[in-house]
């Protein structure tokens, strides 16, 4: 049964390196890369590269038969719906002149509006694959073109089809999708707070009170009392510290081992990894019971989410695992004949 993985902003991911970046000058890259992006079409790659069946749905454009070449040259299951636009390309400049590891810049351009047609279109094939789907995941921001409250919609209708979700949304689209009741929602602390908490805590993912290293009593308790509120697990990454895991009001703080800094390479891909190895392992742990998804199981699966999250860091390349890379080990008889991937 595959996972369905669904990008509303796909395009080309340019990944370049450069020993040094002078803003104002002509600089020279040493090497570039460019695959197939968006959030969820890295979930896609992981979840493939680590055994899972999987596809993703994203919108094509004029320029969507290079994204499918790219896509065929890899074994990437991309499957675009026609739209008129231009599929974007965003960039990571690394430097790898820095004593102590790299610096990535991303350059991220605006997505094409969509067509009416290119969103009938999405809603039919998302509908037509979810009777033997094992999972949806709805990963990323969407285009212009598709509605306020569309991936809602979707995930409404993975409820609908008793097919759990798994979301990686932020700001008014996560507020209207969590009443879906998505098995696991997974974004960073930082976007989490602009989600849900307004203004009760300063900075974002790289400065302020979210980036610290130590979480304060005052953030937990109010990710506990969020996460009273909505029928689902939350997982909460913060780069290099922590993780906080959350559900009817308990919260877990699962400490991360960080990259010595001169093994992280680009970290573009790496929150997508995480969340495709985090749906990985309860696959192959054979979780059943979506709708109680404990906090046990989510703590165990995350431990394999950062061993996918930090090998596609040590990658040049977006969501790209390393080639030593060892897949979650497989369910013993009696747990695979339980699991959603043993399913006819």
């Amino acid at each position: 049964m595959p996972v369905i993985s669904v990008c509303l902003s796909p395009g080309f991911q340019r990944s370049a390196t450069i020993y040094a970046l002078v803003p104002g000058e002509v600089n020279r890259l040493t090497s570039v890369a460019v695959d197939a992006a968006g959030k969820g079409v890295n979930v896609c790659r992981v979840l493939q590269r680590l055994g899972i069946e999987a596809c993703c749905l994203a919108q094509g454009g004029s320029n969507g038969d290079e994204l499918l070449s790219l896509a065929r040259q890899e074994g990437l299951d991309l499957r675009l719906i026609p739209s008129s636009g231009r599929l974007r390309t965003c960039t990571s400049v690394v430097e790898t002149c820095m004593a102590g590891g790299r610096r990535v810049t991303e350059l991220v351009e605006p997505s094409s509006p969509v067509d009416q047609s290119c969103v009938n279109g999405m809603s039919e094939m998302v509908s037509a694959l979810l009777p033997g789907a094992a999972a949806m995941v709805i990963a990323g921001s969407r285009a212009p073109g598709y509605p306020d409250g569309y991936p809602a919609r979707l995930a409404g209708m993975a409820r609908a089809a008793a097919v759990p979700v798994f979301l990686d949304l932020q700001g008014p689209d996560l507020r209207d999708a969590i009443a879906a009741r998505p098995a696991v929602v997974k974004i960073n602390l930082s976007e989490f707070a602009a989600t849900f908490l307004g203004e009760r805590f300063s900075g974002g993912e790289h400065r302020g009170v979210l980036a610290q290293a130590i979480v304060s009593a005052d953030i937990l308790n109010a990710v506990a009392e969020v996460s009273r509120k909505h029928a689902t697990a939350f997982v909460l990454t913060r780069g290099a510290n922590s993780i906080l895991l959350a559900r009817d009001g308990a919260v877990r703080v699962r400490p991360v081992r960080p990259l010595a800094a001169e093994q992280s390479v680009n970290p573009i891909g790496s929150g997508d990894a995480f969340l495709a190895g985090l749906l990985t392992q309860l696959l192959v742990d054979g979780v059943c019971t979506w709708d109680s998804l404990s906090l046990a199981n989510i703590e165990k699966a995350v431990d394999f989410a950062i061993a996918c999250a930090q090998s596609t860091a040590r990658s040049l390349r977006p969501g790209f695992l390393e080639d030593s890379f060892k897949p979650a080990p497989r369910p013993s008889a009696t747990a695979a004949a339980k699991s959603p991937l043993s399913r006819d």
